[in-house]
């Protein structure tokens, strides 16, 4: 039976009825670490799950703690008769499409990566900020064929990169030091000399 998109169908595995449609989806977002350095790269992570009304039954609640992962549309099939029948896990499992975006300290947005969540529902995308400031940091998961799309939101501050240190210059030598010097070997010269003569001197008495 077919209405309003949504497929009602018996299963004759578990003797129950099924309501097979689009779902909803929801997505998790955070930035590590919360503050930065001007030209040092945050890790932006989350995860997409199927939080359709299904999931929700105890036995499904109790397999997924963390939440049923979302997977494309080619890894439907698969997935759910893992989920919902207790099928084996399928290995090729395929997440969803991420995208990272931000609205930066001057109120620019702007995308900065794009991923896919794995087989856990796990995302994570690295970018370094160009600018110091605040900024607000967006996952967006635009939905699919089997899942409405969802979004999240978390924040970040940039501080301005430190000074760059400048090593101190020896002062010169000030030039009653050389004045000094230059005398002293004069004087040394003269008493050597002198000494000489005087030994001469008292040889030839």
């Amino acid at each position: 039976i077919m209405g309003d998109s949504v497929i009602a169908m018996y299963n004759s595995y578990d003797q129950q009825v099924y309501a097979i449609g689009k779902g909803p989806s929801a997505i998790t977002v955070s930035a590590a670490p919360k503050f930065i350095a001007e030209g040092d790269s945050v890790l932006v992570e989350g995860m997409v799950t199927d939080v359709s009304p299904g999931t929700n039954d105890i036995a499904i609640a109790m397999r997924f703690p963390n939440g049923v992962p979302a997977v494309s549309d080619k890894s439907q099939g698969d997935w759910m008769k893992h989920v919902y029948a207790q099928f084996a896990r399928p290995t090729d499992v395929v997440g969803v499409n991420v995208t990272i975006s931000v609205i930066d300290p001057n109120t620019n947005s702007y995308e900065v990566g794009t991923t896919t969540s794995d087989a856990s529902g796990t995302f994570c995308c690295e970018f370094t900020p160009p600018v110091p400031g605040l900024y607000t940091v967006v996952a967006t998961f635009e939905g699919s064929a089997s899942y409405y799309g969802s979004y999240a939101e978390t924040y970040m501050k940039v501080t301005e990169a430190p000074a760059a240190t400048v090593e101190p210059t020896a002062p010169p030598e000030p030039m009653t030091d050389t004045y000094v010097l230059g005398i002293g070997g004069v004087a040394i010269a003269a008493i050597v000399v002198i000494g000489l003569i005087l030994v001469l001197m008292l040889r030839k008495r």
